[in-house]
């Protein structure tokens, strides 16, 4: 049965849903409304990738808790982890009296806004909050995005992350702050870098509430029956239903090339992986 979310109470629209609406609102009816997931990765490449993505993410996590990072010389990939861990530990040296929240994740419902935000890591300190989100693709598509860093300040993870975290410090963080006592960042361990570095302000956040209120009202009131597959046949080749609506396979080497797939299958939340 077709699941109407408009009478879905336990349904939180994330970055990710709402980039799948964007790209497609067909392969968000087969995602989201239907629940049909794909469990196999394309080829051994993308899964080494992401896989690595993952371990990394759950070495910061472990780190910032202040556990041990369970890793030793038999572990795959051993030597690019640990050159990465080694990387994040000199990027985040450990300071008394700041707050370390890996891997956190943040709801808010509000009428007309429905959002879960699952953060790499919060931060703490002198009166200040900072995103943290790690970048783990291969190191040239990591480049490509730094180079066009208008993206990532326009992108829905800086938008939803930023608006949600406002939104709900007060709630989740027992400490309300302004907006410009707010900042997310984008880093990567590969060739350690800060990608981008995007500072929070008023007139922002409500420019933001009115995207994600608009966004999510298109989803609620988009009719799926005068769906339109010419609209969005450049998505088609790296998604994973293209066999479906064009009996084509999906173009595995576009998707190496393809950073919007790549943040689709990244880390999305400790609890669903560990």
């Amino acid at each position: 049965m077709l699941r109407d979310l408009r009478y879905e109470h336990h349904f939180l629209f994330t970055q990710y849903s709402l980039n799948t609406f964007s790209n497609c609102p067909l392969k968000f009816k087969k995602r989201y409304l239907e629940n049909l997931k794909w469990d196999s990765f394309p080829d051994e490449t993308i899964k080494k990738r992401v896989e690595m993505g993952n371990k990394f993410h759950l070495l910061a996590y472990r780190y910032f808790r202040g556990t041990e990072p369970g890793m030793n010389e038999d572990t795959i990939e051993f030597a690019e982890l640990n050159r990465w861990f080694i990387e994040l530990k000199k990027a985040f040296p450990l300071e008394t009296g700041t707050v370390y929240l890996p891997e956190y994740k943040i709801r808010m419902v509000t009428p007309g806004l429905k959002l879960e935000a699952n953060f790499d890591l919060i931060i703490i300190k002198d009166g200040l909050v900072e995103i943290w989100d790690w970048k783990t693709h291969h190191k040239d598509a990591v480049l490509r995005i730094k180079s066009q860093e208008i993206k990532l300040r326009e992108s829905l993870q800086t938008i939803v992350y930023m608006f949600v975290l406002r939104e709900q410090c007060k709630n989740v963080l027992k400490k309300s702050f302004t907006c410009d006592q707010i900042k997310m960042c984008y880093w990567q361990p590969e060739k350690p870098n800060l990608i981008a570095e995007i500072r929070y302000n008023e007139e922002m956040h409500e420019t933001f509430r009115i995207q994600l209120t608009e966004k999510i009202k298109d989803v609620l009131n988009y009719d799926f029956n005068r769906f339109d597959k010419s609209l969005y046949m450049k998505h088609c080749k790296v998604c994973e239903f293209n066999w479906f609506c064009n009996n084509e396979k999906v173009n595995f080497e576009d998707i190496k090339e393809d950073e919007r797939f790549l943040d689709d299958l990244d880390w999305d939340g400790i609890e669903e992986k560990y």
